[in-house]
């Protein structure tokens, strides 16, 4: 089984933590012993050898990946970390590492994000070991039994049970609470972003169902490839249309870490006896369910507050309410208009 690790995102939506430069996946977040992506690779080494892995991101990470690849002694093979030269969304960047993966021959791939946080590996890596023999019928799609309704997640509704897993009656898109509520109590799962499939049918289905995206991969080089390829999904390009969909779901605690509301719940565990979360020697008088990440430098002190976030960097400061945590890539887009380069860059200095 080959492993398609994608590592291109740019985690706007924990700036200033996360930027464009040095984005989520390669931070060591509270609680961590290493960064988010480096724990990926250890997950995928539960599954297989680094000589079975592809990772697939940005040119701009290059250098940042071989560094945090040689921290935790992880030695790919030549070739086998692919370089995007922009961004074009999941359906091009899993087609992308599908190519490489068939020139040494058809293998069952298994796809990704560098980005989860996982507190069970070995569950994971169980999980999908025992799922590569309904990968030989179809399409395999991860889902994780909701928590709560969360509205930043899709959701997939599981039909007729097949071969350790169930045929997907429907894929939902990201609800409002109230159409949340209603999926959670309908027994459906949050869609994990994890695939898995024989690299030769995922091959022909693109051909098939996206023949756009399969001639752009016709091209002779890589940027010819992503230049001519349109920019969609793989749900939305791909599996949405197929045949032969089928899902399994995940026993285990997952968190996306899509924004700082699922970052303070990660961290539930360091709360104080007023729900306040915080790992230096802030002050909270009178203040309640507050997450504050700050340098340790600085003497921060809260009073009379409830459910902020305040995330402070030396060259950035984020306060905000803890239920509009999915607004923070407006802050970002507003910097990119501005051509401030603390969107992209940590320590800038005007």
């Amino acid at each position: 089984m080959k492993m398609i690790i994608m590592a291109g995102g740019s985690g706007a939506r924990l700036w200033p933590l996360s930027r464009t430069y040095y984005p989520k996946q390669f931070l060591k977040l509270p609680g961590l012993e290493n960064s988010i992506f480096q724990e990926t690779i250890k997950r995928c080494g539960l599954m297989g050898s680094f000589e079975d892995m592809y990772i697939v991101t940005s040119e701009s990470y290059v250098d940042i990946i071989g560094e945090q690849l040689d921290e935790i002694g992880a030695g790919l093979p030549d070739g086998q970390i692919l370089l995007e030269p922009q961004a074009k969304s999941t359906l091009p960047a899993i087609l992308f590492a599908v190519q490489a993966v068939r020139e040494k021959g058809d293998d069952i791939c298994a796809v990704f994000a560098s980005d989860h946080v996982i507190e069970q590996p070995q569950v994971l890596a169980d999980t999908i070991l025992k799922a590569k023999s309904l990968a030989t019928k179809g399409f395999v799609c991860f889902g994780i039994t909701p928590t709560h309704p969360e509205t930043g997640f899709g959701y997939i509704q599981p039909g007729s049970p097949i071969d350790g897993g169930y045929e997907v009656s429907e894929f939902k898109e990201k609800p409002d609470y109230e159409t949340a509520s209603g999926y959670v109590k309908a027994g459906y799962l949050w869609n994990s972003g994890m695939f898995m499939f024989e690299s030769a049918m995922f091959y022909d289905a693109v051909k098939k169902y996206n023949p756009e995206v399969f001639d752009a991969f016709q091209a002779e080089t890589t940027i010819e490839k992503f230049d001519n390829s349109p920019s969609i999904s793989v749900d939305y390009g791909l599996i949405e249309k197929m045949e032969n969909v089928f899902c399994v779901p995940f026993d285990m605690e997952w968190s996306d870490i899509g924004n700082f509301g699922a970052l303070s719940e990660k961290c539930d565990s360091d709360k104080d006896l007023d729900g306040n979360v915080f790992y230096n020697e802030e002050i909270m008088l009178d203040s309640h369910s507050n997450f504050c990440l700050t340098q340790k430098e600085k003497a921060v002190a809260l009073i009379g507050v409830d459910d902020l976030l305040v995330i402070e960097q030396d060259d950035a400061l984020l306060i905000c309410h803890k239920d509009h945590t999915q607004k923070v890539k407006d802050v970002v887009d507003e910097l990119k208009r501005r051509k401030d380069k603390r969107a992209d860059y940590h320590g800038f200095q005007r």
